[in-house]
């Protein structure tokens, strides 16, 4: 079978070596170039083991993060790692198309049958059985294909920080009074901490405008033990959210994962986890039914809409810890 993976992030390359792992080669799709640095750690979280594990990952990214507790049967329940060594292993020898553009979904009757892709050196077709969106939340593909989904600006951002200065402790959390977070996670670069806020009618500008040193006398008052790590930090960095639900997975030809499909709040700190199963669940059937896409893309869904339901139907607001009451001025961001 041929398949063309639009989009070169965690869940697309699970997916191209999944399937390279059952011998189909796939070609990945990337509008990015190959020489930008993704910095930064990433808590991988269990539900991404079983897709790495299958393609002999898991082990050196463990190796190369720090364990998250609890431990379970000797696994963590996350690891702190770096971005971008997690993408450089995922990218060997792989076949990826790098600065390449998708503008249209080729289409014969009713089916779609490549992409069109625009590079600087012109306009070129990619035959495929089956074109995969792994484009993330403002996919293209799914825009292309005209598969409906429902975006939402989360009613939560995020105020984040990096510092070199490692913890003595993996992973740090605590909760306000309505169940927002603040975190601190270490990993091998350091450590990484954010407060996740509720999102202010002014924006990047209104949180920031107390001042970083304001930040960190409001975060230490939620997590003490973040001292040492955040007391050489002089920049904070601000993020919204789109989130993302599709009804519909796929049309002939077609068919999307990870963010492209189903994009939750990082509060719930399983997303990049969904995207890898995502990918795996896919692989495995395109796997079984390497001639037939229409068949594998009915054992995408039927095995993996039972799975992702329980997160889903879940969402952001199932791992909040709310204690009630009015939250006190302490724990609003931008003070008041």
């Amino acid at each position: 079978m041929r398949v063309v993976i639009v989009g070169g992030g965690m869940a697309g390359l699970v997916l191209a070596r999944g399937l390279a792992h059952r011998g189909v080669s796939p070609i990945v799709v990337e509008r990015m170039p190959p020489d930008v640095v993704v910095e930064g750690p990433i808590m991988l979280p269990f539900q991404a083991y079983d897709a790495l594990e299958e393609i002999g990952l898991l082990a050196e990214i463990r190796s190369a993060g720090r364990d998250v507790p609890p431990i379970r049967n000797g696994q963590p329940v996350a690891i702190g790692v770096g971005r971008q060594l997690v993408l450089d292993r995922l990218r060997e020898g792989l076949e990826i198309s790098w600065e390449q553009e998708v503008v249209e979904l080729v289409r014969e009757g009713g089916r779609v049958v490549g992409v069109r892709v625009r590079s600087e050196d012109g306009e070129r077709n990619l035959d495929a059985d089956l074109v995969v969106g792994a484009d993330g939340t403002h996919s293209r593909v799914r825009e292309l294909a005209g598969i409906e989904a429902e975006l939402q600006l989360s009613d939560s951002a995020f105020l984040g920080f990096r510092s070199p200065v490692h913890s003595d402790d993996a992973f740090l959390i605590n909760f306000t009074a309505d169940g927002r977070q603040a975190t601190l996670l270490d990993w091998p670069g350091g450590t990484a901490g954010g407060w996740q806020i509720d999102r202010p009618e002014g924006g990047e500008a209104a949180a920031l405008a107390p001042g970083v040193e304001a930040f960190k006398r409001a975060y230490l008052g939620l997590l003490p033990g973040a001292a040492a790590a955040i007391e050489p930090v002089t920049e904070l960095r601000y993020r919204e959210v789109m989130e993302v639900h599709c009804e519909t997975w796929s049309r002939p030809g077609v068919t999307l994962i990870g963010e492209a499909l189903h994009a939750m709040n990082p509060e719930a700190g399983i997303g990049s986890g969904l995207g890898m199963g995502d990918a795996q669940a896919l692989a495995i059937a395109i796997g079984r039914n390497r001639d037939d896409p229409d068949a594998a893309l009915a054992d995408y869904e039927r095995w993996r809409r039972p799975a992702v339901a329980p997160y889903l139907a879940v969402g952001s607001q199932g791992v909040r810890v709310v204690r009630g009451g009015e939250v006190p001025h302490e724990e609003r961001w931008p003070p008041a």
